[in-house]
């Protein structure tokens, strides 16, 4: 009980605050396109990525995330389109959404610079069963579900080449506001937009090593900035070894595997260092993904980016 008790202080404050409001991913470097729509076609293939993330593990209502996203070049390698599903639960509430993308692409000598945007709908749901009242005066039919449908749309740009990129991206631009049903006007939730930073490189280090170091800086109105600075090295064109230090939060080991060419699994353990710590063993998180008609190349290419 004093485990969930803790969470939901630290939960529960920020749904009418600004706070950090989507999901966190750990392996962000390895599928950009989770936060950034102009990611889309660029590496060359019909693309996916199932994810899964168990958030706080030892702590009841933590954050539990799976996404499934898909996206794929069209029209000569200048335009792409792009699928985002996703399934966000905390504590009583379940957030799900499907988000189409549509991305375009411009040669800039050896760089490539493309535009992207992404649109959908967001599905929010609350479970009054699992909520507790102060005043029990101010229960309200504690009973069943209740849930809302948003509009949400997001923009984003990315600027790449075979060792670099970059990219820009805004989501939640409406910023609208998510009122349940039969509950106080003023008990709603405004989703914040959210400003996201990225850029990295793939560097070689001999023959079969590459080093990626990365970062990812995360931002929403008055609210703390948030940071993710990544090193990782690829041996042999097939083992990524890495870690991650996450601004306030703690360490992220992560590793990816390339089964071929075309399939790839990884995983991240986040090592909580935080106050969290002493009721969590961690935060875990698994990938699987595929690249269909890529074209292969041996020298480093923006598939590692």
């Amino acid at each position: 009980m004093k485990k969930y008790l803790f969470v939901w202080a630290v939960l529960l404050s920020p749904l009418l605050v600004n706070a950090q409001q989507d999901a966190i991913y750990s392996q962000y470097m390895f599928n950009p396109f989770a936060i950034n729509p102009a990611y889309a076609g660029s590496r060359d293939a019909l693309s996916g990525v199932l994810l899964m993330r168990e958030q706080w593990r030892g702590i009841e209502g933590a954050p539990s995330t799976q996404t499934f996203s898909l996206h794929s070049p069209i029209g000569g390698n200048k335009m792409a389109l792009g699928l985002n599903l996703f399934n966000d639960g905390v504590g009583p509430t379940k957030n799900t959404g499907a988000l189409a993308s549509y991305a375009y692409h411009l040669r800039l000598g050896k760089l490539k610079l493309s535009f992207g945007i992404r649109g959908g709908i967001f599905n929010s749901r609350l479970d009054r069963s699992k909520l507790n009242y102060q005043n029990q005066a101010d229960r309200f039919n504690n009973t069943g579900t209740v849930n809302t449908i948003v509009p949400t749309f997001d923009f984003g740009s990315y600027l790449y080449s075979k060792r670099f990129f970059a990219g820009l991206s805004v989501s939640h631009l409406l910023e609208n506001q998510i009122n349940y049903p039969n509950f106080p006007s003023d008990a709603y939730v405004v989703m914040r937009r959210h400003f996201m930073f990225t850029s990295g490189a793939a560097l070689p280090l001999g023959k079969n090593t590459v080093i990626k170091p990365s970062i990812l800086v995360k931002y929403v109105e008055n609210a703390p900035v948030n940071f993710d600075i990544n090193t990782s090295f690829l041996f042999n064109k097939v083992f990524w070894l890495g870690a991650s230090y996450r601004s306030g939060n703690g360490i992220v080991l992560i590793t990816e595997y390339n089964i071929t060419d075309f399939i790839r699994i990884g995983y991240s353990y986040d090592i909580v260092m935080n106050p969290l710590k002493q009721f969590t063993t961690g935060t875990h998180e698994i990938m699987a993904g595929f690249d269909l008609n890529l074209k292969k190349t041996k020298s480093v290419s923006p598939r590692y980016l």
